[in-house]
């Protein structure tokens, strides 16, 4: 298989810059170290229409760039809800729906990058052995997903839930963080 080692220079405005860092989350100067991961998503779209792979909807764009992005990014940085919604220009609900659209019709190619995010929460889970735990996490879409996991358990687990009063803070039940890390070894 061919592999194209491509290096290349993009003028933007100012007005661009100012843009893209606000949505990267980062200063102007730093947007070349953060395109990086964006980049490769960016040529493979460029790359299938090229190919004739026809998109047939935005939402398959969308639901394509997306893919793209996730397996692109580091395992480290899977993105919160509110990070796909900005990258899109989407609202947060919109964000929500296009990963769990995303998730669902691109599972198989997506698994690695699912597992990943899953281990990363229970990474994060803070606790004392036997007892529920609690974890900051900010994509309640994978929260969803491991929620799924757990009814469908051969014996069903509490739900993960947010803990009252918190936008990302979850509450884990002992026997459902036990179960997760079963799943997830």
């Amino acid at each position: 298989m061919p592999q194209l080692n491509l290096t290349l220079t993009l003028d933007l405005s100012d007005d661009e810059a100012a843009a893209a860092a606000d949505t990267l989350g980062c200063n102007p100067a730093d947007l070349a170290q953060h395109f990086q991961p964006y980049a490769p998503a960016a040529l493979r779209e460029y790359v299938e229409m090229l190919a004739g792979q026809a998109m047939t909807s935005v939402t398959d764009l969308r639901e394509r760039r997306l893919v793209a992005i996730l397996m692109a990014l580091p395992a480290a940085d899977f993105p919160t809800d509110e990070r796909i919604a900005r990258l899109f220009n989407l609202t947060s609900a919109q964000g929500r729906a296009l990963l769990r659209a995303t998730l669902s019709r691109h599972r198989n190619r997506l698994k690695g990058v699912m597992e990943a995010a899953a281990r990363r929460f229970i990474a994060a889970c803070q606790g004392q052995p036997g007892a529920e735990r609690e974890a900051r996490f900010p994509n309640a879409v994978v929260i969803e997903m491991l929620n799924g996991q757990l009814a469908a358990a051969n014996s069903p687990r509490a739900p993960i839930r947010r803990k009252p009063g918190t936008f990302d803070t979850y509450v884990v039940a002992n026997g459902a963080y036990n179960e997760l890390q079963a799943l997830y070894r």
